[in-house]
């Protein structure tokens, strides 16, 4: 399963993946497990990039109104809101494959769906630097912490200014989750 690495486990965690690792990887575990994965776009960021989601479930659908019918509750995991605190991209990809591909499979993904975003701030992602967060361990290169229009998406969930925050909350509202995990970290 080497095409389902993220770019931190192929580089001994020196190194964190761009956008392109979130959509390549989101359209490989679609590939991979069609019956419980589905990646879609569900905004588009200021500078109209694609705001990617995976929806992973064992439990027969990977539809939002048709697990809420069911009673299905629906666990959120948001990482990159800050994209130098790239951990929660690396990690939910990992914990996500290694669910997946759990032999005998993971009961877990019987009962719930989880919906992933991996990176939310998408074109603070594509600002990569070598200085972005200077006294911060790792990785070597890393994304801004703020979006284009130079807004920290982490105090806009009220104001909703940011097109970002707008897509995010539009997706709250659609999928409804039962609990959020804002997989924030701090010092690489």
């Amino acid at each position: 399963m080497t095409d389902l690495l993220t770019v931190a486990e192929r580089s001994d965690f020196r190194l964190t993946g761009r956008t392109d690792e979130v959509e390549t990887l989101s359209a490989a575990f679609a590939a991979r497990w069609p019956e419980a994965v589905r990646s879609f776009e569900y905004g588009c960021s200021a500078e109209g990039r694609p705001m990617r989601a995976m929806i992973v479930s064992r439990c027969r659908s990977l539809d939002a109104g048709e697990l809420k019918a069911r009673g299905v509750p629906v666990l959120m995991l948001q990482a990159g809101i800050h994209p130098g605190e790239s951990d929660g991209k690396d990690a939910g990809f990992m914990v996500l494959r290694d669910l997946l591909s759990a032999t005998p499979a993971s009961a877990l993904l019987n009962d719930i769906a989880v919906l992933f975003v991996p990176a939310f701030n998408v074109d603070g992602h594509e600002r990569v630097g070598r200085w972005n967060r200077p006294n911060q361990v790792g990785p070597e290169e890393m994304g801004w912490r703020a979006t284009a229009q130079n807004l920290n998406l982490n105090r806009d969930y009220m104001k909703a200014e940011s097109p970002e925050m707008q897509a995010m909350l539009r997706l709250l509202n659609e999928w409804d989750p039962l609990a959020c995990a804002d997989l924030h970290v701090t010092d690489g």
